[in-house]
């Protein structure tokens, strides 16, 4: 039993997302333009503080929840970011993970 939980760690640990490896150069490359330190509609995207402080409609993130997390539904709808920044659907998983 031991070793079937040090396994399932294991893997885990090898699809685990890293937000500040992962997500914050997806947020820096693509949304911080807008959503900097000024914040476009209160949203700061410049910390992963920032992220879960909300926006001034309120939490943006629902963890545990990313279906209904209001940034990833604007992420995976493509509305943000807006323009030519689109998205990869590498990407979009991540920001849903």
């Amino acid at each position: 039993m031991k070793h079937l939980i040090v396994i399932f760690l294991f893997t885990a640990s090898m699809f685990a997302v890293d937000y500040y490896e992962d997500i914050e150069p997806i947020f820096n490359s693509r949304c911080v333009s807008c959503h900097g330190y000024s914040g476009s509609g209160g949203l700061s995207l410049l910390s992963y503080y920032n992220l879960m402080n909300g926006s001034n409609n309120g939490d943006v993130v629902v963890p545990g929840d990313h279906e209904s997390s209001l940034l990833w539904q604007e992420v995976d709808s493509g509305d943000m970011p807006p323009g030519n920044n689109n998205l990869t659907s590498d990407q979009i998983n991540l920001i849903a993970q």
